[in-house]
Order: C-alpha cells, then sequence, then structure tokens
C-alpha cells in the first residue's frame, strides 16, 4: 500500500537559514531511493520559516528504510534544537 507523508516544519527564527540548508540537502538522496514516488518541499507563502513536505512512497517498507538512511538521519539530527513545531502525518489514500 502506497504511504503518504505531509511534514510541517517551523524553524525557529535564529536557525532558518540552517534549516533551510538542511532541508534543500536531504531531497535529491530521498529521491534516489528506492520506493520514493515523490518527495517534494514548499514554503507556506504566508508564515516565514514554516515548510511543509509532501512525500509519497511505495509502501510501509519503502518509508521505514528511508528513515534509516544515513543522509536521513543525519538531516533529523542537524534540526536538533532548531524547530518551534514539527508535526509528521502518514496518510493513505481513500478515494
Amino acid at each position: 500500500m502506497e504511504i503518504r507523508v505531509v511534514a510541517t516544519i517551523v524553524a525557529k527564527k535564529e536557525f532558518r537559514t540552517k534549516v533551510t540548508e538542511a532541508l534543500l540537502d536531504v531531497i535529491e538522496p530521498s529521491r534516489q531511493e528506492v520506493g520514493c514516488l515523490q518527495y517534494e518541499l514548499h514554503q507556506d507563502l504566508d508564515t516565514d520559516g514554516t515548510f511543509v513536505f509532501y512525500e509519497r512512497w511505495a509502501s510501509e517498507d519503502a518509508l521505514n528504510q528511508h528513515n534509516k538512511t544515513e543522509h536521513f538521519q543525519h538531516f533529523a539530527k542537524s534540526l536538533e534544537g532548531k524547530l518551534e513545531e514539527l508535526t509528521i502525518r502518514r496518510l493513505k489514500s481513500l478515494a
């Protein structure tokens, strides 16, 4: 079953540049992963420092493998202490 992820990231004001760089750095290696169908980063037009990832994974296993990759682990560690908010929603399509 395909899994979709919507992750909302709100950077602390003093870390916006570093968070933006980390977000951009994780995109290409993630897109190269087996099972990655879509991996897009969006920036909120109305709220500075707010970003949204929209991801599609071929399966739960593909998403779990992504979360274990070296580049994702490095990415997650690089965000520690730099966020106001992190909300991750895992979704399945109903219609």
